[in-house]
């Protein structure tokens, strides 16, 4: 409590937390001692070009590159935090007792108000009632669009074959969630970038680079936190998400959803030991209508998903999905899995 009194001391900016320890400060000075000492016999034998060299890597998430030893040094950045982690090298893990509420002390409860967000672009700010909001077994559509935001690199090597250096990374662009109860749309955010995009991918994903600019956006723009906090609201909530290919858009979200908590068309639509079939083929053989011939749209992906899933239980329901999926694949091998209206005369439609 004193600890909280004085972090929130003032309320500016500027506030400080300040954390007293009940060491004393003749122990501190021996772990301080200890510590310097360790260090200098980790490094005897290295010369000082040797210690300057010592490798660091930064982990970022999924993220992970080299880094300088001056970097790794200095904390005049504000989104650097210095942070002190002591390890210890023990016998038997089973030693180690930990509190069984570890889990509940470290809870952090979301509130609902992070549904309702003020874009940057200046468009109309999103409102909901918060005491709809779907919530434990509910279902919400949900599809996610990227940017790159890191090309890929690679070289040839001396054989002739080509060795990537560097993987690509992209960042979450557009994020739209719907209610199944209801069709009503949840979120339908673009997110701005705080990285430079190196390619909006427009033919994937539909984004220009004006969607995203606060000053040209005509779209709810918000920040990659407030985004992030609206999946995570949900997913504490315990919905259930809908979507196609969610375990990349989740990675790339960087958020952990629980596999009781996901229904993944690109699972249910699979055979093994078969390829996994797109999102805009499926929707097409098996809803029967084409989708984003222009223009891709996140909110039709959503909806397309959902659609592909209560199909898939209409099938099982009479016992007609096994014969109906051999058709498909059947069908994709004939036409290569080009995009296409289906033949009727080959493959008549299972209503």
């Amino acid at each position: 409590r004193e600890i909280e009194s004085r972090a929130t001391k003032g309320g500016g900016k500027d506030s400080h937390m300040t954390i007293a320890s009940r060491v004393s400060s003749s122990t501190l000075q021996q772990r301080k001692l200890k510590l310097q000492q360790q260090l200098e016999t980790a490094l005897r034998g290295h010369s000082e070009d040797a210690k300057e060299r010592c490798e660091w890597l930064l982990f970022n998430g999924f993220v992970v590159t080299k880094t300088t030893h001056d970097d790794v040094r200095s904390f005049t950045a504000n989104f650097k935090e210095p942070s002190l982690v002591l390890f210890r090298e023990i016998d038997d893990v089973n030693t180690i007792k930990c509190p069984t509420d570890v889990r509940d002390q470290a809870y952090v409860e979301i509130p609902t108000s992070v549904m309702n967000t003020t874009s940057i672009s200046g468009s109309s700010d999103t409102k909901h009632s918060t005491s709809n909001l779907p919530g434990k077994g509910d279902l919400v559509a949900i599809d996610a669009e990227f940017v790159c935001v890191q090309a890929e690199e690679s070289r040839i090597t001396s054989a002739g074959s080509k060795e990537i250096t560097s993987q690509p990374r992209n960042s979450l662009a557009r994020l739209s969630i719907i209610d199944c109860r209801s069709n009503i749309v949840l979120v339908d955010d673009f997110v701005f970038q705080r990285e430079q995009v190196s390619d909006y991918l427009t033919r994937f994903s539909g984004i220009r680079e004006s969607d995203l600019d606060p000053n040209t956006s005509p779209h709810h723009l918000v920040t990659m936190q407030e985004a992030y906090l609206k999946v995570r609201l949900l997913m504490d909530r315990g919905c259930i998400f809908v979507g196609h290919g969610l375990r990349e858009d989740f990675r790339i979200i960087n958020i952990s959803v629980p596999p009781s908590q996901i229904i993944d068309t690109s699972f249910i639509y699979h055979q093994p030991n078969q390829r996994y079939i797109s999102l805009r083929y499926l929707t097409n053989y098996v809803l029967g209508r084409d989708m984003q011939q222009e223009i891709h749209d996140s909110i039709e992906d959503a909806r397309a998903a959902y659609d592909l899933y209560t199909k898939a239980l209409s099938l099982r329901e009479r016992g007609k999905f096994d014969e109906y999926l051999t058709s498909l694949y059947s069908h994709g091998h004939r036409t290569q899995f080009k995009l296409r209206v289906r033949d009727e005369e080959n493959d008549p439609p299972v209503n």
